[in-house]
């Protein structure tokens, strides 16, 4: 009897212990999963596949417009909800077969999006066929460039009309809502003079954009490359990436009224990639020429840039104001110790740079499609780090929606697909998938 008894017990007993130990390990995969989810938004809506698309979120954050990068060129845009989630599909337009136009390049000026397209042919692929065969001769088929503005409360298209301005440019909004922005370079891609225009928009039809002032930057002002960056509070100045003498990346301010001022110090230039080979095998890997190396700060009262200096030998986060650099922030050097705070993280990639000066970093050097890595921020002034999320690889960081979301497209998963060619021929290929989303980086 007593041996039964001690039996009957003994395997309650291991019950209870497994379902203790299953409950437990539950709690703990779902705790890690919303940890790990509870830092990122997922819009799958804009998943696509082999191609990423460029994002544009309106100013007062209701609107997603979603512009194909790759050689299709279509455009959608999407109601953004009061929970940041994706919601309707208020537009879906361009890149496909009859359409008879492809869009070129978006903007959104107020609560309008504003895009230049190519009528008369379907896709950029079909457009540029003839680019590819060697020929500068003109298009068979005849072709112009437009302006379209639309609504996505009426969900009314605008025809603004032909533009030959709009060929190559690019668009820019400005602060007051009514204007745009064209930077085109004349007498070449590289040398001659930098074109800029201010256009407004009408805010009714049928009247035509009006060009509200023009102005030039020679290229011995701004150096062979020169890209707006954001608008200063006044709307009469803008930052502006251009290069010196040598061919190093500077920040400028450049006014309306065609003044200029160079705001990196001789000795140092901001950080356009590969810094990681300067330093050998260093566990932090900075290249961030594919996502987001600079950035306004909160309220556009300043600016924030990675730099590297040839003088001290190191890079460092460059805080900056309309007339100068305030301050620097050593990040690595060849005399710097290696920051403490990362050495737990072990390999690590520099993603992007926060409004608020805080570093993202992303787990290892790379992940192939349907791996996902961690995500940290990381304070250098006070020396901290914090976890985030984990995520696909961040291919892009598309801009900010407020201070405490960051815009980015990642690596999907791999996916096979049959794929029949002209000579009849059936073959199994692998496409990619890309991701976009939200990732929350709390200011705190």
């Amino acid at each position: 009897m007593h041996l039964r008894r001690d039996t009957y017990l003994a395997k309650v007993s291991i019950f209870v212990t497994v379902v203790v130990v299953l409950s437990l390990l539950a709690a703990h995969l779902s705790w890690t999963e919303e940890r790990e989810s509870s830092g990122f938004i997922l819009w799958r809506d804009l998943q696509t596949t082999n191609h990423m698309s460029k994002i544009k979120i309106d100013p007062k954050h209701q609107w997603v417009a979603q512009l194909d990068w790759g050689w299709s060129r279509w455009l959608k845009v999407w109601e953004l909800k009061g929970d940041l989630t994706i919601g309707e599909k208020v537009l879906d337009i361009g890149g496909r077969k009859g359409q008879g136009f492809f869009v070129e390049d978006i903007e959104w000026v107020g609560g309008r999006l504003l895009m230049s397209i190519i009528e008369g042919y379907d896709t950029l692929w079909e457009w540029d066929k003839q680019m590819e065969e060697g020929t500068f001769a003109p298009k068979e088929v005849p072709w112009q460039e437009k302006w379209l503005l639309f609504d996505p409360k009426t969900r009314q298209i605008i025809d603004l009309g032909v533009n030959e301005d709009l060929l190559g440019a690019k668009l820019f909004a400005h602060p007051s809502e009514d204007k745009v922005l064209i930077v085109k370079l004349r007498g070449g891609r590289i040398s001659g003079m930098h074109q800029i225009k201010i256009v407004s928009l009408p805010l009714v039809s049928p009247v035509k954009p009006d060009i509200a002032e023009e102005f030039r930057f020679p290229r011995k002002q701004v150096g062979e490359f020169f890209s707006p960056l954001e608008w200063a509070p006044d709307g009469r100045h803008f930052w502006a990436l251009g290069t010196d003498e040598h061919g190093y990346l500077k920040l400028f301010t450049c006014g309306l009224d065609g003044s200029f001022r160079k705001l990196t110090p001789d000795d140092h230039w901001l950080v356009s990639g590969g810094i990681c080979d300067i330093y050998g095998s260093l566990p932090l890997v900075i290249e961030p020429t594919h996502c987001m190396p600079s950035i306004a700060l909160q309220g556009g009262r300043g600016y924030v840039a990675l730099m590297s200096s040839k003088r001290h030998k190191h890079t460092c986060l460059g805080i900056y104001s309309l007339e100068k650099l305030e301050k620097e922030y050593v990040i690595v050097g060849w005399d710097i110790p290696y920051p403490k705070e990362l050495k737990s993280l072990g390999e690590c990639t520099l993603i992007a740079v926060t409004p608020y000066g805080r570093l993202i970093l992303q787990e290892g050097r790379f992940a192939p499609y349907g791996e996902k890595r961690r995500v940290w921020v990381w304070d250098i002034q006070t020396g901290t780090v914090r976890p985030l999320a984990q995520v696909g690889w961040i291919e892009k960081v598309y801009g900010w929606i407020g201070t405490e979301w960051m815009v980015v497209g990642m690596r999907g998963e791999l996916f096979d697909v049959e794929v029949e060619y002209d000579v009849g021929e059936r073959v199994t290929e692998k496409r990619a998938t890309y991701e976009y989303g939200l990732l929350h980086v709390p200011k705190g």
